[in-house]
């Protein structure tokens, strides 16, 4: 129930809760930060450690084994809840 946007260059990539792609600066502005936010905190609760802003891409390297890769997609159902839920509690 968020709209999100995943893009990629090689290992990097970068999740952009909007729907649209992002092509530039003022389109990673547009997105919605708040959803990041609470997306964030939900996964460093459930121990995985993000960037810390909207902004910044994500890394992928051969350190990532098994485990930590079902470390993250454990974690996130949850985070996509809560990324929903700030799109609840929004005026429309």
């Amino acid at each position: 129930g968020v709209p999100h946007r995943i893009q990629w260059a090689g290992s990097m990539f970068s999740v952009f809760f909007r729907d649209d792609a992002v092509a530039n600066y003022d389109d990673a502005r547009a997105q919605d930060v708040p959803a990041f936010a609470a997306f964030f905190h939900a996964m460093l609760d459930a121990g995985v450690h993000l960037p810390p802003s909207a902004y910044e891409a994500w890394f992928v390297s051969a350190a990532h084994d098994d485990e930590a890769v079902e470390t993250v997609l454990a974690a996130l159902p949850a985070a996509a809840r809560a990324a929903s839920e700030t799109r609840d509690r929004m005026p429309r």
